[in-house]
């Protein structure tokens, strides 16, 4: 049975469908189009199992995407201290 998802652009960022529904692929061919507030998402095989699997990938992905805004300025602090560590020690 095939199933068109209709989700509020509001609640998920284009992020977080993407990566989503690339994982999806092994469970389910899909389709992705848009219009201004919503992402709309046909699949072509829909059963309990797929739906889980899709909810799972979107929470999942949500929450990274919150992570990453919340330690992104550290990630980037790490990441500039070791390479001027590494510009230093190669320039000695």
């Amino acid at each position: 049975m095939s199933m068109k998802k209709i989700i509020n652009k509001n609640e998920y960022s284009e992020w977080v469908l993407r990566n989503s529904l690339y994982w999806m692929s092994a469970a389910s061919r899909w389709k992705l189009d848009e219009d201004d507030e919503h992402w709309l998402v046909s699949f072509d095989h829909w059963n309990d199992e797929v739906e889980s699997e899709f909810e799972r990938l979107l929470n999942d992905y949500k929450l990274r995407e919150k992570l990453q805004a919340q330690t992104g300025q550290v990630r980037t602090s790490i990441i500039d201290n070791v390479l001027r560590s590494i510009d230093s020690r190669l320039s000695q």
